[in-house]
């Protein structure tokens, strides 16, 4: 039994007289074959009591890491200086090793890397966080996979740094008299969290003493907890031990073998190192990254063994885009570490491909679409249809609104009209394929509906054809004076480019009316570009959020410089750097529902650590992930490839957020309607601080016989992206 519970601390203090034997031992040693850790009777014992020598030529530059930028290139590196004429040096062959003010570079742990499967590597690493609370350093990294390259097993490499660890009990709170029950409790601290209050239970440490007692080595007792950990990547308790865990291995990663790097003092390959690991939390490795202080070139990239994305990018063939597909995947996926293999030969098209490799059982996001559409939408806001926003109710089919000046407009059709029927099918709990592309046309086309509207006993018959409308994102906002306060109300539905204009002049307008409160309306935003939610989250929260983090962006281990790059701090600008007015309300509320997704989750997130978020409605969608947008063939590819947290490092809200008053919506009222029951319902709180009566009722299901069987047919409109050459959004 494992149970978990978070502390981020630093576990011991440093002292000189303590580093030293643990430098000496864990960051390295000799390669004499006649020091490994194992002798000849097969006992354990420590590594080598020395630091790893210099193996080959050293060539120093004056300056720090930082400051230039090495380049691989096929059999050898070259070295740019970035801050002055200095130019570019190739370094010669003889060369292993390139020094810096701050910073020593290993050429040759790259290649030594690769030269291990992934997990090989990926337990070394958890090896020196395990034990010392650090990420390794490149030199004390190659010297341990020389030993398991060497014939070393990794339970012993495991023993020897328990070994390694008992020499400076006082740093690693490891001593050859603790029992056993002690021992576990020492890990539970040190890998887990765990201590006071919060310290395993008895059951607990029974079940780990137990092994020891049966004979399990120590340091393969650290492995198999470290294991255990990892397999409450999905539990909603612990899943944040799975991962801090695998931020302090991206790190680790990102540290000695991308960047390849050791400090220049047996003292700051210590200090140094665990003031690192310790900045990592289970939401961010941002300020681990910080103090690095290195970013933007990790020459030693590990290059997929799918091939480089680039290279396979335009080969528009089914083999050739198949090939990009899982090359792509490999590259820039956040789960792509999780992936399960499937043979592209079993599926006709390379979309079907990517939908294969997906994996399911954390995203539920991904998706591929035609590349045009895509870009005139997010762009423009432009699209194919009849201008109306759908939603099923049990067996019926209502309007939730409609675009203005769009075909259903023009028909009259309104807030929750009900569609009986398309061409004279009948629209019940099961619809067929010539329906729903009727009801969601992908081109130009016209069909005749069969509409009842809200409180009429009739029905009626309307004709429209699908034309390119154009979206408008803010879809209504006014003054409402109610109880002698005024309250600002605004639908946004898309976080799409052209939605700037209208967010802007609405709060100027706010501004300008001098509300008290703003009810902001988010329940059919899916999401868009995060610049947009950046910027309305920049004009609600006002001085209070200037200069403070909106959003810090979290890529997979192979783009931890990305991570490093990418803190969204609120904007004070518009897209033209133009100053965004400011509401500077103490509170805001905010309509929700399940379609309340992505980008404008952000806003939410992004806001609360700096002011009141009173949420209305229903749970939102939970989709604290984004994308850049990626194309191929003329195919917009949508892999998830970040996770985003607030200033506070809040952004696991896979479950969406629950609002303060559950309240359902309400298609018998228009949207600003004070009558309607989620804005009722926020004007109510704002009014007596408290929720009306429960009022959530949401439609009854379908029976099991007559299953639903509905598609979203735009899938792209509930995204979060970020603004890039290719498209970046949530």
């Amino acid at each position: 039994m494992l149970s978990f519970k978070q502390g981020h601390k630093n576990l011991f203090a440093l002292t000189a007289s303590a580093l030293l034997p643990l430098v000496l031992v864990a960051c390295g040693g000799s390669n004499q074959n006649d020091k490994q850790a194992e002798n000849s009777t097969g006992a354990v014992q420590a590594a080598p009591p020395q630091a790893a020598p210099v193996s080959a030529g050293v060539m120093s530059f004056t300056g720090k890491r930082q400051n230039y930028t090495i380049t691989r290139l096929s059999s050898s590196y070259t070295v740019t200086d970035t801050v002055s004429t200095a130019g570019t040096v190739t370094v010669p062959a003889s060369v292993s090793v390139l020094q810096f003010s701050d910073f020593r570079v290993n050429l040759a742990i790259g290649d030594k890397a690769n030269s291990l499967s992934t997990t090989s590597l990926n337990n070394l690493l958890d090896l020196y966080v395990a034990f010392f609370n650090r990420v390794p350093d490149a030199d004390g990294l190659s010297y341990w996979i020389d030993q398991l390259k060497g014939g070393m097993t990794e339970a012993q490499i495991a023993d020897s740094f328990y070994l390694v660890a008992l020499q400076s009990p006082t740093l690693t709170g490891y001593s050859a008299s603790m029992g056993n029950d002690d021992f576990i409790r020492i890990i539970y601290k040190n890998v887990l969290g765990r201590s006071g209050d919060t310290a395993p239970n008895a059951a607990e440490i029974e079940y780990w003493s137990s092994q020891l007692r049966n004979g399990a080595p120590k340091g393969s007792i650290v492995r198999a907890i470290l294991v255990a950990a990892r397999d409450y990547a999905n539990d909603p308790t612990w899943g944040w031990v799975t991962k801090l865990l695998n931020n302090k291995l991206d790190v680790a990663n990102y540290f000695a073998v991308q960047q390849g790097l050791s400090y220049l003092t047996l003292n700051d390959n210590i200090t140094k190192t665990m003031a690192i690991d310790s900045a990592v939390t289970s939401t961010s490795t941002a300020a681990a990254l910080s103090l690095i202080g290195v970013s933007g070139n990790p020459f030693n990239q590990i290059i997929s063994s799918y091939g480089s994305p680039d290279s396979l990018a335009n080969i528009c063939t089914p083999t050739g885009e198949k090939s990009w597909v899982r090359a792509h995947l490999d590259d820039v996926y956040l789960w792509y570490h999780d992936i399960i293999n499937v043979p592209p030969t079993q599926y006709s098209t390379p979309q079907d491909y990517f939908q294969a490799l997906i994996v399911k059982s954390k995203d539920r996001f991904s998706f591929t679409s035609e590349q045009g559409s895509i870009d005139d939408y997010f762009q423009s806001g432009e699209d194919v249809n009849y201008g109306y926003n759908l939603v099923r109710e049990g067996s019926k089919i209502r309007i939730r609104y409609v675009q203005p000046g769009s075909p259903a407009d023009i028909a009259q059709l309104k807030r929750g009209t009900t569609i009986i029927s398309v061409d004279g099918v009948g629209l019940g709990s099961y619809i067929e394929d010539p329906q729903y592309y009727a009801l969601y046309p992908l081109k130009s086309e016209t069909h005749s509906f069969e509409v009842q509207d809200t409180g009429a006993i009739a029905s009626r018959v309307v004709t429209m054809t699908a034309k390119t409308v154009t979206t408008a994102p803010v879809l209504q906002n006014q003054v409402l004076n109610v109880n002698g306060k005024k309250i600002g109300y605004m639908v946004f539905t898309d976080h799409i480019r052209t939605a700037e204009a209208p967010l802007v002049s609405s709060m100027r307008s706010f501004q300008q009316a001098g509300i008290d409160e703003l009810v902001l309306d988010l329940r059919y935003n899916g999401g868009g570009y995060l610049y947009i939610a950046n910027e309305l989250a920049s004009m609600i929260g006002g001085s209070k959020v200037s200069n403070q983090v909106f959003e810090q962006l979290q890529f997979n281990d192979k783009h931890a410089d990305e991570t490093a790059d990418n803190t969204s701090t609120f904007s004070d600008t518009d897209n033209y750097y133009r100053p965004l007015p400011k509401l500077n309300l103490p509170r805001v509320f905010v309509l929700t529902g399940s379609g309340t997704c992505s980008a404008s989750e952000s806003i939410i997130n992004g806001l609360t650590p700096f002011m009141q978020v009173i949420l209305i409605g229903n749970t939102s969608c939970g989709k604290p992930y984004g994308f850049r947008q990626t194309n191929n063939c003329n195919t917009a590819y949508f892999a998830i490839q970040f996770a985003g947290v607030n200033a506070v490092g809040k952004g696991d809200y896979t479950n969406g957020f629950t609002p303060a008053c559950t309240v359902s919506d309400d298609l018998n009222h228009d949207l600003g309607n004070t009558a309607e029951s989620r804005l009722s319902a926020a004007l109510t709180y704002a009014r007596t601080g408290a929720c009306p009566a429960s009022s959530f009722s949401p439609a009854p299901p379908p029976a099991l016989s007559n299953p639903i069987r509905d598609k979203d047919m735009r899938p792209w409109q509930s995204i979060k992206l970020l603004r890039s050459v290719n498209a970046q959004s949530r």
